[in-house]
């Protein structure tokens, strides 16, 4: 008698036979699917590829490292740009695009930083209104205006348009930018809605009434305190409103807290098993985003940054509200329009770009400063007058210097009438000091024992100064306009002064500030 339990020869092939029928129609599924998902990474890939060149190499005093660590365990990370320094760059610009006034504006613009060895990232962002020189012209206006001077005043392509705002990064923050991502709003609003939402704690109450509306109006836009869901209108909104405390340097802030938000829930499991939302996302990057990052290395690079430890995100803005603050505000002539810009407090981008260098490790910054506080430099102060030597006695004191006389009418005798000047007297130290004024000045370091000196010392002979310096009235003049706390109320109306003429060109300075 046979086993009940034993399943004859035929009805073994019968369940054999499903089997594979059902192990062959998923793998034709994912076959298709993958196929699919391959023929559109290619059609659009072709359209957001902007270049597959290497961008020049910096010119700007790129900081690198001087023995990369190389990770073997990662060989597609290493192949991309920036890896051999164990950091790469990307450019995060953001404009209007179509049907928005002044659509090819950079009012987005963000330094984002990898470290693919550790996986710590950054982003920098740097705010529309600082005023730059144009790389390669003798002319300045706002930095959100380049890409726009490049397309409309000079016909450039999109690459050459793009190479000046890259430029102009790589100059203020010292470091190569080896990509670039260019979005539009209108992409931003579908990834937004394609992910279904961000979620965001919003940590003031906001309320603009001077929001940008359809056909150059104002609508009011409101958010509470606290978590919030939000749809893609609202995002965009969330991104873009200036016109409450913080201004523009708040808007920075939430920009990045939207970049975080965006990463994290399109890198999610729920949407990397969702087909259709990776076409979708595909296509809306097709039609919305122009980058220079290679087919080939996309793979690469969506590795990379599924990689980041968010745990180890630092986020920076340049900003002009705070004591500490890198930049202050003023006001210039753009093509006959009176405008507010930001330029840095110092003389140089030497503060910047610190920060953009170590921005990995920012106890770098504070220990440069214990090195200079632990020199206790005694500072001899030259200027045009008294009230100039209080002025900028106060500036001294601001970057932590406490030992500061006046110069005798003897010891100015010095000092150039022209130029700042900053003697030293004790070669071999207060380095850390020197080369801090230096920076801050954009003036060179004179020793006791240059041949530049060929007057006597006698009004240093027998003293215990170290460092003789001498400051102009221009340079008097630079520092003492120090900006007041942002009050975005009473600036709206120079804040909202478009640069752009009636054909869409670029306004600019031609004298230097």
């Amino acid at each position: 008698m046979s086993n009940p339990n034993s399943s004859s020869p035929k009805t073994k092939i019968i369940w054999r036979g499903f089997f594979w029928r059902l192990f062959f129609l998923f793998l034709t599924f994912f076959l298709l699917y993958f196929g699919f998902l391959v023929f559109s990474l290619n059609k659009n890939l072709n359209k957001i590829t902007l270049s597959k060149n290497t961008l020049p190499t910096n010119i700007h005093n790129s900081k690198k490292s001087n023995e990369p660590v190389v990770n073997k365990k990662n060989s597609s990370i290493n192949k991309l740009k920036g890896s051999q320094n164990n950091r790469i760059n990307i450019l995060l610009l953001g404009i209007g695009g179509e049907n928005h006034s002044g659509k090819y504006l950079t009012d987005t613009i963000a330094l984002a930083s990898i470290n693919p060895q550790t996986y710590q990232s950054a982003i920098l962002s740097i705010p529309r209104d600082l005023y730059v020189q144009i790389p390669n012209t003798n002319y300045k206006t706002k930095i959100n205006a380049l890409y726009t001077y490049g397309l409309k005043n000079k016909s450039f392509s999109d690459d050459e348009a793009t190479n000046l705002v890259i430029s102009a990064v790589e100059k203020i923050t010292g470091e190569t930018i080896n990509y670039y991502i260019i979005l539009d709003f209108t992409g931003f609003k579908k990834i937004i809605k394609t992910i279904d939402g961000i979620n965001v704690n919003v940590k003031n109450d906001i309320y603009d009434t001077h929001y940008p509306g359809p056909n150059f109006s104002y609508e009011t836009f409101k958010l509470s305190k606290g978590f919030h869901h939000l749809d893609a209108e609202t995002a965009l909104k969330y991104a873009r409103v200036r016109h409450i405390k913080g201004g523009d340097f708040g808007r920075a802030h939430r920009q990045q807290q939207i970049i975080s938000a965006i990463r994290e829930k399109a890198l999610s499991l729920k949407i990397l098993a969702n087909p259709f939302k990776i076409i979708q996302l595909i296509n809306i990057l097709g039609e919305h985003l122009k980058t220079n990052i290679t087919k080939q290395e996309i793979p690469a690079m969506i590795q990379l940054i599924h990689s980041v430890n968010i745990y180890q995100t630092t986020t920076q803005v340049l900003d002009a509200w705070s004591k500490n603050s890198l930049l202050k505000s003023t006001h210039v002539s753009l093509g006959g329009v009176y405008a507010y810009v930001l330029i840095p407090k110092i003389k140089t981008y030497a503060q910047i770009q610190s920060l953009a260098h170590n921005i990995f490790d920012l106890k770098k910054i504070n220990e440069n400063k214990l090195k200079i506080k632990k020199e206790a430099a005694k500072i001899t102060l030259a200027t045009d007058d008294y009230d100039s030597f209080i002025m900028f006695k106060k500036i001294l004191q601001a970057w932590s210097y406490t030992n500061i006389k006046k110069a005798s009418p003897q010891q100015a005798l010095r000092c150039s009438d022209n130029k700042d000047m900053i003697i030293s007297y004790n070669s071999k130290e207060k380095l850390f000091t020197l080369n801090d004024l230096a920076e801050k000045l954009d003036s060179t370091i004179i020793y006791e024992n240059s041949t530049d000196i060929t007057q006597d010392k006698k009004a240093f002979k027998n003293t215990s100064q170290d460092i003789l310096l001498c400051i102009t009235r221009q340079t008097t003049s630079f520092f003492e306009g120090e900006n007041k706390s942002f009050n975005s109320k009473n600036t709206f109306p120079v804040l909202e002064q478009n640069i752009l003429n009636s054909k869409g060109e670029v306004l600019f300075n031609k004298h230097n500030y």
